[in-house]
């Protein structure tokens, strides 16, 4: 691998103060920053890359997404209903029609992208209407926010769920006075019940929409990704691409956890590639299904009490009783994992710092870096709270451009909107915050993170909360050398610095200089993963 000098273009380092005319990687590496004539000194044999007035910037990281899942989710045989591919529920179920007129007997199907807030006429489908559907063919239709999913008679017993099955602790089984599935699952049960379909499409589907989802994030010049709903049997997927010498992101693992026995194994590698960096634990679920705990209520709209099928007044609850997420938390954290917390309603928050705040008090530990996860309702007081005990926070920003009008008008209100994921008020706290696209629930582009993050706007235009604004540098930041500091390795990644590993991304103007409502669209010309060209050219 020969020594490259990138120069003559801007070159943000992300590191304080730094303004150098050049960058040169060797072997991997991060060897020289400065001016043009030391770095060449230092080089007197590379070869030179020439920026033509471009940025170099260190390759992004999203703190929070699901690579392995997102492959799940995306490309034949699963069918894209999202609101932004299929508007109507009306068009919803013909095109389900037609998907199981083709389908070969027995096919597993799965439906991906409902959405009580997007689609206007959505009504819940039950398992008696689904079975007049697809009486034969298991079929189950996901919600967009991922977190809940309609099965019919065929799914259900392709699962293995019936009258007989315990519901297990975290999870939703809509049932009737039988006891029989009525057609909603919610929670960890979801998403091991989504195993049966994707295992009976077998390990070549997977492998191929695998390789497709790490090349959009390579594209996008995201270089390191979290798996944050990590099972064990990912790792044959991950250690799979990894022979194969797939180009592939950074990949830092979070163990799902959903018992508090379960084993989480400890995957160390030498070269960054792909570790267990900790464990995620669900405290609550999705805004868009009401499962969050809150302490104001939602409010009684047509979307809340006919879609989401929410009484007046509703203010949820947490996915685990409180004594066995204490239980949970404390088991984990004995063991000296980072934590992470998937937390997105008030009260819910409130539980979990509670529970924080007791443990640290038994048994400090600096520098635990305990994250909580999406963060949409958390309270200013929450935010001193949380700076105090040392966590961070992982924002899950893109809720605003794709929800922010639901949200406002049908969901809390525009007071609790106007400070719904409140990444401006962390800043403003001192806390060091990471953005992140969740994917699949959005697609993967940090540029489109900083965009919303700096303009806080809808895909009408609609601004959502503008004290919660932050500006292009910190957001930028968010998703660079905050994002590495977050997942515990910043002395590594995240900025431009001698002795770093050479994760660099090119893009074709300046997002400091860039007009503002077009961040977003400024085109990746190259991304580099330990100095080599995985993107571009």
């Amino acid at each position: 691998m020969s020594t490259t000098i990138f120069h003559n273009g801007s070159i943000l380092t992300m590191e304080d103060g730094d303004a150098p005319e050049a960058v040169a990687i060797d072997g991997g590496y991060i060897c020289a920053v400065g001016a043009l004539g030391d770095v060449r000194a230092v080089c007197p044999d590379a070869v030179e890359v020439d920026l033509k007035g471009r940025a170099l910037l260190p390759g992004f990281i999203d703190a929070h997404s699901h690579p392995l899942w997102a492959a799940k989710t995306r490309g034949a045989p699963v069918v894209d209903i999202r609101a932004e591919t299929v508007p109507t529920y009306a068009a919803i179920v013909a095109r389900i029609k037609r998907r199981v007129a083709a389908a070969a007997p027995g096919e597993h199907l799965i439906f991906f992208g409902l959405d009580p807030t997007l689609h206007p006429d959505m009504e819940n489908p039950t398992r008696a209407f689904l079975d007049t559907l697809a009486p034969d063919n298991p079929i189950g239709i996901q919600t967009s926010n991922c977190h809940a999913l309609f099965l019919n008679s065929a799914g259900f017993a392709a699962c293995g769920i019936d009258e007989t099955t315990p519901t297990p602790t975290g999870s939703i089984v809509e049932r009737d006075e039988t006891g029989r599935p009525t057609g909603r699952i919610a929670e960890a049960i979801t998403w091991t019940a989504l195993e049966t379909f994707y295992e009976a499409w077998g390990e070549d589907r997977l492998a191929e929409e695998f390789q497709a989802q790490i090349a959009a994030f390579l594209r996008n010049g995201i270089t390191t990704v979290t798996e944050h709903l990590y099972m064990p049997f990912y790792k044959a997927s991950y250690r799979a691409a990894l022979r194969q010498g797939l180009p592939m992101p950074r990949m830092a693992a979070y163990q799902q956890a959903t018992a508090p026995d379960m084993a989480v194994e400890k995957i160390a590698d030498p070269d960054d590639r792909f570790w267990m960096a900790g464990v995620k634990i669900h405290a609550d679920g999705s805004v868009f299904i009401g499962n969050i705990w809150v302490t104001e209520p939602y409010l009684d709209t047509r979307i809340t009490r006919e879609r989401m099928n929410l009484k007046p007044g509703h203010v949820g609850g947490p996915n685990y009783p409180q004594a066995f997420f204490e239980t949970m938390l404390r088991q984990y954290f004995a063991q000296g994992w980072q934590m992470t917390v998937h937390t997105q309603g008030d009260r819910t928050i409130d539980m979990v710092l509670d529970v924080l705040e007791q443990i640290l008090a038994e048994t400090p530990r600096d520098d635990h870096r305990f994250r909580l996860e999406h963060c949409a309702l958390m309270r200013a007081d929450q935010i001193e709270r949380a700076r105090r005990l040392g966590v961070l926070c992982s924002f899950f920003i893109n809720h605003i451009t794709h929800w922010g009008a639901p949200i406002e008008d049908a969901l809390f209100g525009p007071d609790r909107a106007a400070h719904y994921m409140p990444v401006g008020s962390a800043v403003a706290a001192g806390m060091r915050v990471s953005l992140h696209a969740d994917t699949p629930m959005t697609d993967a582009s940090a540029l489109e993170l900083v965009q919303v993050a700096t303009a806080r706007l809808t895909k009408t235009g609609r601004c959502i909360g503008p004290t919660e604004r932050i500006d292009v540098e910190t957001a930028l930041r968010s998703v660079t050398i905050d994002a590495a500091y977050q997942i515990r390795m910043e002395d590594r990644l995240g900025s431009i610095r001698p002795g770093k590993r050479a994760d660099l991304v090119i893009l074709e103007d300046n997002p400091l200089t860039a007009a503002p409502d077009r961040l977003r669209d400024i085109p990746v010309v190259a991304t580099y993963l330990d100095g080599m060209l995985v993107h571009g050219g």
